[in-house]
């Protein structure tokens, strides 16, 4: 197995240089065009993808470019390997100058989430950066991580997403009631990593809208620092190919007991749909 992370760092470290100095400035939220998903793309993330591009390129890497903006781009000949990027995970959060903005990249050898073997995501807002290689641990900072051992939801610190989708509320209802302090933070990829590393206890979404460029870096971080990454049901992720288009449902937890609390109190029909 090759180790793809010297690479994500350059990734990382040139969207954080092209990135940074745009953000909550107006200039970032100019509407360029759409993305291959059909939402809007603005300028940020036209500059974030742009520097992603030019690091693969200085680097010479033959692979296939999964991103949030252009879909599934091939660049070069020979191909070695598959590199999932969410450029900006936050957008919204990075436009309006709220500090929880990340970039998001994930290598693999193969066309599986299963995978990927390379992990970073890196903060926007001050370069901290959590990275993952298979076998080997995680770490943030080059220090390695482990998850919260809280296991009494009353005491836990959980962040739930509801953006976009109202219907949701009605699955998280009971779980709202009973978490000791709720937080909604705008960055899958920053939020899953916060759990891997114990600043958050656990991270909940269960509107089926998470695609696997928002999770596939930070999905390998939380599991190599010893935490759990489920379906709200407690079924493992589905095992997807990278070039396809998935969303997901999820629960990301710092260990077993506190994600089995969150588990019993979601509508699990409901979390189920989409499967």
């Amino acid at each position: 197995m090759s180790c793809w992370i010297d690479l994500l760092l350059d990734i990382a470290n040139s969207v954080y240089k092209a990135v940074n100095p745009l953000i909550g400035k107006a200039v970032s939220r100019r509407i360029i065009g759409f993305r291959a998903g059909g939402d809007i793309t603005r300028y940020i993330d036209v500059v974030a993808e742009k520097a992603v591009l030019d690091s693969v390129k200085r680097n010479k890497v033959n692979c296939t470019l999964i991103s949030e903006e252009m879909g599934v781009k091939k660049l070069g000949n020979e191909q070695e390997v598959y590199l999932v990027v969410d450029a900006v995970d936050g957008t919204t959060n990075a436009t309006r100058g709220l500090s929880f903005v990340s970039t998001s990249i994930a290598a693999s050898e193969v066309n599986r989430f299963s995978g990927i073997e390379s992990a970073v995501v890196m903060n926007l807002i001050d370069g901290g950066t959590y990275t993952a290689v298979k076998g080997e641990g995680s770490k943030f900072n080059g220090v390695r991580i482990a998850p919260s051992r809280r296991r009494d939801l009353s005491y836990a610190v959980v962040s739930v997403d509801l953006s976009k989708s109202p219907t949701s509320v009605d699955v998280v209802t009971p779980l709202l009631k009973e978490v000791g302090a709720l937080r909604a933070l705008g960055s899958a990829a920053l939020e899953i990593c916060h759990v891997a590393s114990g600043k958050l206890d656990a991270y909940v979404d269960v509107r089926n809208k998470l695609r696997t460029t928002d999770i596939a870096a930070a999905t390998l971080i939380i599991k190599e620092a010893g935490g759990l990454i489920l379906q709200p049901d407690g079924e493992p992720l589905r095992d997807v190919n990278l070039t396809e288009v998935n969303r997901f449902s999820l629960v990301a937890a710092g260990n077993k007991r506190l994600f089995e609390s969150i588990r019993r109190l979601l509508k699990s029909k409901e979390c189920s749909k989409g499967r």
